[in-house]
């Protein structure tokens, strides 16, 4: 089972920050989740909400400001004041950090509200070009955006994202659409759907699982993957079970 820091190590340093991707390494991570949008200038920048507001008190879109302005921006407006600036970093940024690790980087491509016209082609570029083709899973609550990833390259792997809607025999959508894992809610998960999935060869990949119990449930299902604002929490359980 792997550890998949959500948004790096969220839970204790602004999230989808550098500081946060290197804190979640140190701590003994298999995998990152981050997000990705594009700036005014079409580069690459993670960040999860189209939006500035929440995470850096910013009232702007991602897509209004240039790589350079978003750069120059704190992405920890709460946390300023104990980590001092923590910028928006670059996709590119977070390549060039990652690509000589064996850390396993789960891509999330924000295209909905707000769609990025080739998003798609230029990430999938970019890992192409970082050599971390075979360190990647794609993922997307817009399923066109994965798609699309599947058509650039049926070789890649990558998994659909669900929120809210429980779906029965999930294992067969996922095997004939041609995606390689479900990546639902937690709370969205039992065994039967854990043991079909299994059974059919779609990874497991859960989000976002930082209480105690919830943690304990998921290990106990053998999902493929937890996703948590904590990877201490879920390493620290996985070592007392060994």
């Amino acid at each position: 089972m792997l550890i998949y820091s959500h948004r790096g190590y969220s839970g204790r340093y602004p999230e989808n920050t550098m500081l946060a991707f290197r804190k979640a390494v140190e701590a003994g991570t298999d995998a990152i989740e981050l997000d990705v949008h594009l700036s005014k200038d079409s580069h690459v920048m993670i960040i999860h909400d189209e939006s500035l507001e929440r995470t850096a008190g910013v009232s702007s879109f991602v897509f209004e400001k240039t790589r350079s302005e978003l750069e120059s921006i704190s992405a920890g407006k709460t946390q300023n004041e104990i980590y001092g600036f923590t910028p928006i970093p670059s996709f590119e940024e977070y390549l060039e950090y990652i690509r000589n690790t064996d850390v396993i980087t789960n891509i999330e491509l924000k295209t909905a509200p707000v769609y990025y016209p080739g998003i798609e082609e230029k990430v999938f570029r970019m890992v192409e070009d970082a050599g971390c083709s075979d360190k990647v899973i794609y993922s997307s609550f817009n399923w066109l955006s994965v798609m699309r990833m599947k058509q650039i390259d049926p070789s890649v792997k990558a998994g659909l994202l669900f929120e809210s809607l429980k779906l029965h025999n999930i294992a067969p959508l996922i095997k004939d659409t041609g995606f390689d894992a479900y990546h639902p809610d937690f709370r969205l998960v039992d065994e039967k759907t854990a043991s079909e999935l299994r059974k059919n060869g779609v990874a497991l990949n859960v989000w976002t699982v930082n209480e105690e119990e919830d943690i304990k449930r998921m290990i106990s299902l053998q999902v493929d993957g937890i996703i948590t604002n904590y990877p201490d929490r879920v390493l620290s359980h996985m070592e007392n079970q060994s």
